[in-house]
């Protein structure tokens, strides 16, 4: 394979695992934002996290794509690592969350707000990635001040509401920290893909 087919094959790689990571995180959300989902859709979130852990180790023992292929592939296995790391908070969290009561609505309409725009990050991340278009990336830079100003709202709500039980408040804010920080591995997959894009060439 040529230095610059294994490149784009490498980059392709890397876009699948971001969709994975992508995959695991909507099914722990799912048991997080919605008190209609069931445990038994954290199994095929723990599979999908299992198989990016895997594919990662995989792929680091792989050089392809020569030097821009050693940088594309540090700087996005980095950031598909800490994306991991956080989604198996996030499982535990749903498992967890399962011994006790629901959210109420009120305070869980924010949470599905953050969790979504943080997903929706993650999806345009693979695809900025594998396109490498400039205009990708300006979507998922500036929807990244959204996440930020949903996680503000779910703070002064909690900060307004005096009668929120004290663990369902930390478990929302920690919940909100792991989105944001989701939001974040995404924005710096994204944010140097339109040089990867040249990168090989």
């Amino acid at each position: 394979m040529s230095g610059m087919s294994g490149y784009r094959a490498l980059v392709g790689e890397l876009a699948d695992l971001v969709r994975l990571a992508h995959s695991a995180l909507r099914g722990a959300t799912a048991v997080l934002t919605d008190p209609a989902t069931g445990p038994e859709a954290i199994a095929p979130a723990e599979k999908a996290l299992a198989e990016l852990r895997a594919r990662i180790e995989e792929d680091a023992a792989t050089a392809l794509g020569g030097r821009a292929g050693v940088v594309v592939g540090v700087h996005v296995g980095c950031e598909l690592e800490a994306l991991g790391q956080l989604v198996q908070g996030l499982l535990e969290a749903a498992w967890t969350r399962q011994e006790r009561e629901p959210y109420g609505d009120r305070l869980l309409a924010p949470l599905r707000g953050i969790a979504q725009a943080a997903l929706d990050l993650v999806a345009r991340a693979a695809d900025a990635l594998e396109s490498g278009a400039p205009e990708g990336v300006t979507h998922v830079l500036t929807e990244l001040l959204e996440v930020g100003q949903r996680q503000r709202l779910l703070y002064e709500l909690l900060l307004r509401d005096e009668a929120a039980d004290p663990v369902d408040a930390a478990d929302l804010v920690l919940l909100a920290c792991c989105y944001q920080q989701c939001a974040d591995h995404a924005g710096a997959i994204a944010r140097h893909a339109a040089l990867f894009a040249h990168a090989g060439a």
